[in-house]
C-alpha cells in the first residue's frame, strides 16, 4: 500500500475556489493541504483564450484577501486574474501540491476519516474534505456522425487560445454560452468566415447598464421571486439588446431561471457578440447534423431544428470550436453514494453537509447572475468556519471516549482485584 500523510484537511483543486478557501483556512490557523493537478498554481486561468476579462467587474470579483488594484480597470484581464492565484500560497501562508491527479475521494468509516488517492498511487488521508474542482472540471465533446472524416481541427473551447492562430480560416463555432459567443467574435477580426450554431436560443444581457455591472444587480435581486427576476432581466434583454431573431437569434421560450437549473449555463454578457452578429460577421444556424469531410450538415436555422422535416444547409468549414459545456466528473471523484445527481450534479453547496458524508464540503460549484467569483469568497468563510467547528467537535468526542474507555478500564482491573 502507498505512504499515507494524514492532515486536519485537504482541498482539491487550486483554482480561485481552493485558493480562497485555503487562505480561510490558514486564517483560522489551520494547515491545509492543498492539491492541485495543473503544473503551476494559476493554470487554471494561464491557459484560458487570449483577451479574457471578467464579467463580474473588479469590485465583485474580489477573492479573499485579495482586492485587483486599481490599474486592473473595471473589468480585470485574465492576466491580473493569474497574478493574484499565483500570489495566493505566500500571502495565505499555505502551500499548494501541484501535479496531483487526484482519482478518487472515500470515507474510511471506521477510522472516520477521508482517503484521497492520485493517480500515479499517492495516499493522502485527512480529517476533513474540500472538493474544489468546479463545475468544468470535465470538458464535454459531441460525438458527431462523421467527425471523423473531418481533416481539419475539432477543439473543446479549453483548447482555443489566440483568435489570430486561424486568421484566414473557416470556424464553426458550436454553442451558445459566453464561451462560445466570446469565442465567435474573437474569431470574426481574423478568420475567413465564422458561423456559430445554437440549439437553444440564449439569454443575452448587458454586461454593464448605466455603468453598474449586471453582477451588482444579480446582487440586489438574488433575494426577490424568480418570477419577478425573470421579469426584469426579459425587460432589460429587450431593451438593451434587442430583437435578434431576424439574424438567427429568437427570444427564449423558457424563463431564464427555467433555463439555468436546467442547463447552468449564464446568460451571454459579451456584447460584440451582438454587433458581430447583427453586422454579419458572425452567421448563426442551427444544430450540426452530420459532418462530411469538409463539408458539415446542419439545420438551416434553431427554429428548423425543432420542426419534423426542418430545412438543412451545409457549410464548409476548417476548424470546428465546441463551446459545448462541461460535467463535474464529481460522481467518480467523491465515492460516496447519492452526493450527486443523475446529471453529476452535487446535492450539497458551500457549507452545506451530506449524512453519508462528514467534514466534506464543496465550494465553486455555483455560478448564479450574482457571480461565481463573489460567491466563492463568501463560501470559502463559511466553509472554513464549519470545518474549524466540526474538527473540534470530532476532537473533543474522542477525547471523551478515550476518557471513558481508560476509565472502564480501572474499573475492570479494581473488580478483578
Amino acid at each position: 500500500m502507498a505512504k499515507s500523510d494524514m492532515h486536519d484537511v485537504a482541498v482539491i483543486g487550486a483554482g480561485p475556489a481552493g485558493l480562497s478557501v485555503a487562505y480561510e483556512l490558514a486564517k483560522a490557523g489551520m494547515q491545509p493541504l492543498v492539491l492541485e493537478r495543473t503544473p503551476q498554481v494559476g493554470d487554471v486561468w494561464r491557459n484560458h483564450y487570449d483577451g479574457l476579462r471578467l464579467n463580474s467587474g473588479r469590485f465583485l470579483s474580489q477573492l479573499p484577501g485579495s482586492p485587483f488594484p486599481s490599474s486592473a480597470g473595471s473589468w480585470p484581464s485574465r492576466d491580473e486574474m493569474v497574478r493574484i492565484l499565483e500570489s495566493f500560497p505566500s500571502r495565505g501562508g499555505f502551500n499548494v501540491q501541484t501535479g496531483i491527479e487526484i482519482r478518487n475521494i472515500r470515507h474510511d468509516a471506521q477510522r472516520d476519516i477521508w482517503s484521497i488517492r492520485s493517480e500515479d498511487g499517492r495516499q493522502f488521508e485527512a480529517e476533513a474534505v474540500v472538493v474544489a474542482t468546479g463545475g468544468a472540471r470535465i470538458p464535454v465533446m459531441p460525438e458527431w456522425e462523421g467527425m471523423e472524416t473531418f481533416p481539419g481541427e475539432i477543439m473543446h473551447s479549453t483548447k482555443f487560445g489566440s483568435a489570430k492562430t486561424y486568421e484566414g480560416k473557416r470556424v464553426l463555432v458550436v454553442g451558445s454560452g459566453n464561451s462560445a459567443a466570446e469565442i465567435a467574435s474573437r474569431l470574426a477580426q481574423y478568420a475567413q468566415s465564422v458561423t456559430i450554431s445554437v440549439r437553444t436560443p440564449p439569454h443575452i444581457l448587458p454586461k454593464s447598464i448605466y455603468g453598474i455591472p449586471l453582477v451588482g444587480i444579480g446582487v440586489v435581486t438574488r433575494k426577490l421571486p424568480l418570477m419577478l427576476v425573470d421579469r426584469l432581466l426579459d425587460f432589460l434583454q429587450r431593451r438593451f439588446i434587442g430583437d435578434l431573431t431576424p439574424y438567427g437569434l429568437p427570444f427564449p421560450a423558457s424563463r431564464l431561471s427555467e433555463q439555468f437549473a436546467q442547463t447552468q449555463v449564464v446568460p451571454i454578457l459579451y456584447y460584440p457578440f451582438v454587433e458581430d452578429v447583427c453586422a454579419g460577421r458572425i452567421r448563426v444556424m442551427g444544430p450540426v447534423r452530420k459532418i462530411s469531410g469538409n463539408t458539415v450538415h446542419v439545420f438551416e436555422s434553431i427554429e428548423a431544428s425543432r420542426a419534423k422535416q426542418g430545412r438543412e444547409a451545409t457549410l464548409e468549414a476548417d476548424v470546428i470550436v465546441a463551446g459545448t459545456g462541461f460535467r463535474t466528473g464529481l460522481s467518480e471523484l467523491v465515492q460516496v453514494p447519492g452526493i450527486t445527481t443523475q446529471d453529476d450534479r452535487p446535492v450539497i453547496l458551500g457549507d452545506q453537509e451530506f449524512p453519508a458524508a462528514p467534514r466534506l464540503y464543496l465550494i465553486g460549484q455555483l455560478n448564479p447572475l450574482s457571480g461565481q467569483l463573489r460567491e466563492i469568497r463568501l463560501e470559502a468563510g463559511r466553509i472554513a468556519r464549519r470545518i474549524g467547528k466540526r474538527l473540534e467537535e470530532k476532537r473533543s468526542h474522542s477525547l471523551a471516549a478515550k476518557a471513558r474507555a481508560v476509565m472502564e478500564k480501572g474499573i475492570g482491573e479494581g473488580s478483578g482485584g
